[in-house]
Order: structure tokens, then C-alpha cells, then sequence
């Protein structure tokens, strides 16, 4: 028997039942496959910000203890200039590392002359503050010029406030290791945008050798590591925990997504989100398919009785049913997707710009093609649609021949 031949003359025979069936699954799976491609864009924004933005690289080393006991004591959990020379080598060594560079953070007290507020940043070798930052928008992460020793990059809140820009001279005073008091002078080559509105009024960037002299240290806080490929994060990770540690060192390696809280807090509440949001989709598609399917298997039962007498058997009818199911499905995910490819476009073209909690600048409203997700919702959907539609099915498979001859 050609079930799937039968069944598409059953969905037309019931075209108004079918064609609500069918759109209520296509614009289900549409909405589902419409969010799951915007948040994939912003998961891809969002690790781009994380790796370039907050210049976290792929990887960050620690002397063992720095997170912990090196908040109070920085100076015991550094590496040494000696055990730089030796670390950086190790690092270099893995073909797939692009970038190593030193960091260190600074803090303190941010002076024009006239009025004082406190700054908190990070110091950074200019050279390969570029390197990271990528193909970043101009305004973007800041940038230092390796020409001028002072030159330092301010948040633009933290400018506005301060009524300054660029070229104009500004004091630094920061507590060194040791816990003496320290000022250098510095000349603003740079006023950026942090892209968060917690950090925008009080972050600023400044060159490694001039952060170190604030300092009074020649040692380094911690190492960025940029690779050639995120993919390869975890792989590198547990490469150099094995090699490091056979060379003597005792560290920490943390990843971008571990140190980025900002990243894995929108990324649960969205999964969260989308979950909630499949969920309502998916029992409204199984609902309107068990609805469908138990009016048709009423109206034909007495044909399902013709069947049986005829040597159908009952596993046969309820699988004519559940391809019919399955059929009306596949339709309904087939406009699913049509939608979704239609609505992405016009939406990707629009321009559409909002600004997302947290934030300090606007961002563009896009909606990517999230391939894996929605392959996922499309097969998940087709099956219980198919075993949806057995329920009537079997049902009516269980009747008597007589008895569904005989029905009215």
C-alpha cells in the first residue's frame, strides 16, 4: 500500500482543517526559529565583545593563587621577570597560539588638575592591544599609540565627567606593591567606549611599561593568550596545563567564557527563554495535530472499518494515520522555514538599532541562520506531530470491524 500516496489525498480532502493545522505549525516553528537565530547573533556578539572588547583573549594565565590570595597579596602571586622569559617561550612553542602578551591590572585616583575621581584599567603592551582587538569598530575596546610612552586611553563617561579628551594631560595616582603612594602624568591618545555602563565612567587603558612604573614592579599579573581559532580553547587549555606543569609552573588557566560573567549571564537567561518559548510552541503543534487527526479519525471511521474488512491490518491503519501526521508536519515545517528565511532578510535589512540593558552603546537588531537549533526544533516537532497523530489512530484501529462499519 502507498501510505504516503493515500495520505496527501487525505490532507487535501480536509484542506480547511489541514491548512490551519499547517500554519499554526509554520508560524510556531517560524517564532521559534526567528529567536533562536537572533540569540545565536548575539551569543556571536557577545563572544566577540568577551575576546576583543574586554580584551580577554582565549586564554588567561594566573600564577596559582592569584585569584584568590593575590587580592591581597599581588606581589607574591606575579611572575617574575625571569619566569616570563621562560613561560612566554613555553607558550609560543603551540603552533596554534597567535598572541601571547602580558596585563596587569591598575587602580587609583584619575586627576585634570582640578578635580579628582577613581579609575580602574589595565595595562597593556600597545602592540598587541591592536592585534586583539581585530577587526573591532574604530571606537571600540581603546586604542594606545606605541609612540608615546604616557599615552593613555579613558571610557568616554569617565571623559565626560572629567572634562577631558584627547591630548589633553591627566595625573595617575595609584598605590605601588609595596604600598607607597605613586603619580605619573599622562597625555590621552584615546577616548572609547567600554560597551558597559558599569565600567564606562572609570575605565582607562595605559601601556604596560607605564602601568609597571605606576606600580614600582617589573613583574606581570597575568598572560592573554589569543589563538587561531576559539574552537580550539579547551583543547589548548589542557595542552598547556600539561606542559606548564612539567616545567615547574603551578597556574591557573581560565577561559574567556569563565571570566566573562557578563557572556554566561544573558546566555542562561536566553537558553532559559528559549526553552520557554519552544515548550508553548511544542504543545501547541501536538495539540492542533491530535486535534486534527481525532476529527479526521471520526469522520472516517466507517472507512477505517471498509479498510480493516478488507485485510488491513491495525497496525497498518494507525500508520496510514501517523504518515498523514507526519505529512501535515513536514508541510507546516516546510512554511516554517520559509517564513523564517523571509522574515531574517527583511529584518537583517531594516536597520533596526537597540540599546540592551547594561550597555552603553546601541547595537543592530539581526537574526542569523542558526542551523544546528533549528534542525533540531524541525525533527523534534516532524516526530511528535507523527506519534501525536497515533493516538486517534490507534484508537480507531482498536474497533471492531462491525462496530466501525456501522458507524454514524
Amino acid at each position: 500500500m502507498n501510505y504516503l500516496k493515500i495520505a496527501w489525498r487525505n490532507v487535501l480532502s480536509n484542506y480547511r482543517r489541514s491548512l490551519v493545522t499547517v500554519l499554526a505549525i509554520g508560524i510556531g516553528l517560524a517564532a521559534v526559529n526567528l529567536f533562536s537565530g537572533y540569540i545565536a547573533n548575539v551569543y556571536a556578539g557577545l563572544k566577540e565583545q568577551a575576546v576583543k572588547g574586554e580584551r580577554l583573549g582565549h586564554l588567561t594565565i594566573y600564577k596559582q593563587g592569584m585569584l584568590t590570595a593575590g587580592k591581597l597579596h599581588p606581589r607574591k602571586y606575579m611572575f617574575t621577570a625571569a619566569e616570563s622569559a621562560r613561560l612566554t617561550s613555553i607558550i609560543r612553542s603551540d603552533p596554534r597560539v597567535r598572541l601571547v602578551t602580558p596585563r596587569v591590572s591598575v587602580s587609583g585616583i584619575l586627576s585634570n588638575g582640578s578635580a579628582s575621581t577613581i579609575f580602574v584599567g589595565e595595562g597593556l603592551v600597545p602592540e598587541d592591544l591592536q592585534a586583539l582587538r581585530g577587526d573591532l569598530v574604530a571606537e571600540a575596546g581603546g586604542k594606545l599609540d606605541r609612540t608615546r610612552r604616557t599615552g593613555i586611553a579613558v571610557s568616554s563617561d569617565l571623559a565626560k565627567i572629567m572634562n577631558i579628551g584627547i591630548n589633553d594631560g591627566v595625573a595617575l595616582l595609584s598605590p605601588t606593591l609595596s604600598g607607597q603612594a605613586n603619580a605619573m602624568d599622562a597625555d590621552i591618545v584615546d577616548v572609547f567606549n567600554t560597551g558597559n555602563a558599569g565600567t564606562n565612567d572609570k575605565f582607562v587603558v595605559v601601556p604596560f611599561a607605564f602601568a609597571q612604573g605606576l606600580l614600582d614592579t617589573d613583574s606581570v599579573e597575568r598572560y592573554i593568550v589569543l589563538l587561531d581559532r576559539i574552537d580550539n580553547t579547551e583543547r589548548v587549555r589542557a595542552d598547556l596545563e600539561q606542559r606548564l606543569g612539567a616545567a615547574g609552573f603551578a597556574v591557573e588557566i581560565k577561559t574567556w567564557e569563565e571570566l566573562s560573567s557578563f557572556y554566561r549571564q544573558v546566555k542562561n537567561l536566553f537558553d532559559m527563554i528559549f526553552t520557554f518559548i519552544f515548550s508553548i510552541v511544542f504543545v501547541v503543534v501536538v495539540m492542533s495535530v491530535i486535534n486534527t487527526m481525532g476529527m479526521t479519525v471520526i469522520e472516517r471511521t466507517r472507512e477505517i472499518g471498509t479498510l480493516r474488512a478488507l485485510g488491513l491490518q491495525r497496525r497498518g491503519t494507525a500508520l496510514l494515520f501517523a504518515v498523514e501526521g507526519g505529512l501535515i508536519a513536514a508541510l507546516g515545517s516546510a512554511l516554517g522555514v520559509l517564513v523564517t528565511l523571509v522574515v531574517s532578510t527583511a529584518v537583517n535589512h531594516a536597520g533596526i538599532t537597540y540599546t540592551p540593558p547594561n550597555s552603553s552603546s546601541a547595537v543592530s537588531l539581526l537574526v542569523d541562520v542558526d542551523v544546528s537549533r533549528g534542525a533540531f526544533v524541525l525533527a523534534v516537532i516532524v516526530v511528535m506531530a507523527t506519534v501525536a497523530a497515533l493516538w486517534p489512530a490507534s484508537r480507531a484501529a482498536r474497533k471492531g470491524i462491525v462496530e466501525a462499519l456501522g458507524h454514524v
